[in-house]
């Protein structure tokens, strides 16, 4: 490991934050790690384990030469830094998939669809999903292997979704309005402290957001993405997210409660009051409660929540880079 030079675009961010922990915690711990930010970034450096690393620009990525390159970055910037790092021989990870459509690059989770190595040497990059088709992915996984019809929900997303700076509106918008003051609305023009906000969108029409959803699923699962429709809303959390999803299909819950418990990626808790976004928070795997048949006979209903910084942030595609590294893909850059 030792000669591994890692870089993590976008580390002051809530998601590049997350990454470097994971990294820390993992086989990565002792390679070079170096982070990076734009210009932008209001702190000097990083958190990676008990040691604080330096920041660096962006911009000046190149001039470090990293063999690895983790891109927690928004998409705008992403499609441009990507792929010119790959041209350049970095074998770089997409994480929350903001490259779709742009680098020819697989899309992988894991648990769900493990990369295969000859396409991830073959396109010298790899995307993970965004957090909600890592949650909607792993959940629906083992029902669509089954045979599964259908599955329709609503999703419930954070403010750290959107960004680090998401999240830091959400608070001053709390504070302002206790004190009875304007609240700022640089991110959500129509406020989030205390509200929900639903998918601003044309009456008929999927957002930008759903349609993603249901394409990453579909590609994880190899269905057809009609099969998978999702409404999005966000919520006045900072972290963690939430799904009820009714699966379409002959199943019942003692069927659906095996499907579940025999799949990676998810786990179940004692009591459904466990399966929310705060009791869930830093923990990778989905959690699953609330399992119950439909009354009209068709298919289940149940509850997920899950952390999506720690899963789709960082869990996901570190588990990427280690399978990139186990193939000797990493080891075979460095030489």
């Amino acid at each position: 490991m030792l000669g591994l030079r890692i870089a993590v675009l976008g580390a002051t961010g809530s998601v590049g934050g997350a990454l470097l922990t994971r990294l820390a915690e993992s086989p990565f711990a002792e390679a070079e790690v170096l982070a990076f930010a734009s210009r932008a970034a209001r702190v000097e450096s990083a958190s990676f384990g008990e040691r604080s690393l330096p920041l660096h620009l962006l911009s000046d990525v190149h001039e470090h030469a990293p063999r690895l390159a983790f891109c927690a970055l928004p998409p705008t910037v992403a499609r441009q830094v990507v792929p010119d790092l790959v041209s350049r021989g970095v074998f770089v990870i997409d994480v929350g998939n903001s490259t779709a459509g742009v680098v020819d690059a697989p899309l992988v989770l894991p648990w769900v669809r493990p990369p295969s190595p000859a396409d991830l040497a073959a396109a010298g990059a790899a995307r993970t999903p965004s957090p909600t088709g890592w949650l909607l992915a792993t959940a629906l996984a083992p029902f669509f292997r089954a045979g599964a019809e259908r599955a329709t929900g609503v999703v419930n997303l954070p403010a750290t979704a959107f960004g680090r700076a998401a999240g830091e509106e959400l608070s001053e918008q709390v504070v302002a309005s206790f004190n009875l003051k304007e609240p700022p609305r640089r991110l959500f023009a129509d406020g989030l402290a205390f509200d929900t906000l639903p998918a601003d969108n044309d009456p008929g029409e999927w957002t930008l957001r759903e349609g993603l959803a249901s394409a990453e699923v579909a590609e994880l699962l190899g269905i057809d993405p009609a099969r998978v429709a999702f409404q999005v809303v966000t919520q006045p959390i900072f972290a963690g997210m939430t799904a009820g999803i009714h699966v379409r299909g002959k199943i019942d819950s003692d069927a659906a409660e095996s499907l579940l418990r025999g799949s990676a990626g998810l786990a179940s808790a004692g009591r459904p009051a466990l399966v929310r976004p705060r009791r869930v928070m830093g923990r990778a795997p989905v959690y699953w409660t609330g399992l119950r048949d439909d009354p009209a006979a068709e298919g289940v209903h149940f509850w997920v929540a899950g952390d999506n910084l720690a899963g789709a942030g960082a869990s996901a595609p570190v588990a990427v880079a280690e399978a990139a590294l186990e193939a000797g893909l990493l080891t075979a850059m460095e030489a």
